[in-house]
């Protein structure tokens, strides 16, 4: 790409209303900020996620992660398997039904999800800035009815 062409502003068409293109953009423009703190806290992306959620919900089941986080089981066992060996989280036998892996933080990964909340939430407040408090909630609120209206059809 040559630095010293002007950028021109590309007519989108259909594409400026296509939830594909823009969230594609989207999530572009978001990895560029979250490398940032998985660099920071030494955690692979996706991580952040799993102990955020294994730390709201201990003894999760890894079926109900990869529900949650949109993996498929072969990827979540991998992110899993990695997290284990770093020592952030544990798995035990079901209480009631041993034939699933409870997931839990150990006094680790418990310390990494206090430290990165703040970061988090920090990160999270930047990137929400041009919109006002009522219009994030409108956005998230407008996010999750898309996702449980697909859900289904992704299954």
């Amino acid at each position: 790409m040559d630095d010293d062409v002007p950028a021109v502003e590309l007519t989108l068409g259909p594409l400026a209303r296509d939830l594909s293109f823009a969230t594609r953009a989207l999530r572009a423009h978001l990895r560029g900020h979250n490398v940032r703190v998985f660099e920071e806290h030494d955690v692979p992306q996706g991580g952040i996620a799993l102990i955020s959620l294994i730390g709201l919900n201990p003894g999760v089941s890894q079926k109900d992660l990869a529900g949650a986080v949109v993996l498929k089981k072969s990827a979540l066992t991998k992110l899993v398997n990695e997290l284990e060996i770093s020592g952030l989280i544990e798995r035990r036998k079901g209480v009631g039904d041993r034939r699933y892996n409870a997931v839990h933080l150990t006094a680790k990964g418990q310390r990494l999800f206090d430290e990165v909340m703040p970061d988090i939430t920090a990160m999270q407040d930047t990137l929400l800035a041009p919109l006002s408090p009522e219009e994030r909630e409108t956005y998230f609120a407008l996010t999750w009815r898309l996702i449980a209206h697909l859900e289904p059809r992704s299954a």
